[in-house]
């Protein structure tokens, strides 16, 4: 072996060593407010002007993970087609199936009947909130900061605990179907 190949194979060695060593971790923010950034945020989209455009794809069903190769739990898409059980609209998927996430228009979050609204202007950092009335299906429960539709956990029959704490004076209204 020759000396320049010598010194080639330890440099390469050295770099790939380097890279199995590191520990890379980031945080991207895409915005008009670019050094404001959520520290528990892996990815912060920030626009007064424009939006997030999903992946739009044909599902065949909500049992069908294609197009895609298997169904991964959190997956976000919107669906172009008309087939089956789906519906131009957006999906995510729970590891499992693919679920509907907003309503044909003129509908309601998913579903309709008879319903109570709680509406409420959060403070900094507020967790929980009230639930309209005792909660026997959290099904039937929808939680939206600022109009959007955000996870919750039942803490207990009248209170749901958001997803991510709330920054004060954000809208927070939670609409029940009993």
């Amino acid at each position: 072996m020759t000396p320049r190949t010598y010194r080639k194979i330890v440099v390469l060695a050295g770099m790939i060593l380097s890279h199995l060593s590191t520990d890379v971790r980031a945080q991207a923010k895409v915005g008009d407010n670019p050094r404001s950034l959520n520290p528990d945020a892996v990815l912060e989209l920030e626009s007064t002007g424009k939006g997030l455009l999903l992946p739009r794809i044909s599902l065949r069903s909500t049992t069908q993970s294609d197009p895609l190769r298997t169904f991964t739990s959190g997956m976000m898409v919107y669906n172009t087609a008309i087939a089956n059980d789906v519906s131009p609209g957006i999906y995510f998927s729970d590891g499992l199936k693919w679920i509907r996430a907003n309503a044909p228009s003129g509908g309601g979050p998913f579903l309709t009947g008879p319903q109570q609204v709680v509406q409420i202007v959060s403070t900094n950092g507020q967790l929980l909130f009230p639930t309209p009335a005792s909660v026997t299906d959290p099904n039937k429960v929808f939680l939206f900061r600022n109009g959007v539709l955000i996870s919750f956990v039942l803490r207990n029959p009248t209170t749901l605990q958001a997803e991510i704490p709330c920054q004060a004076g954000d809208q927070i209204k939670i609409i029940q179907f009993l």
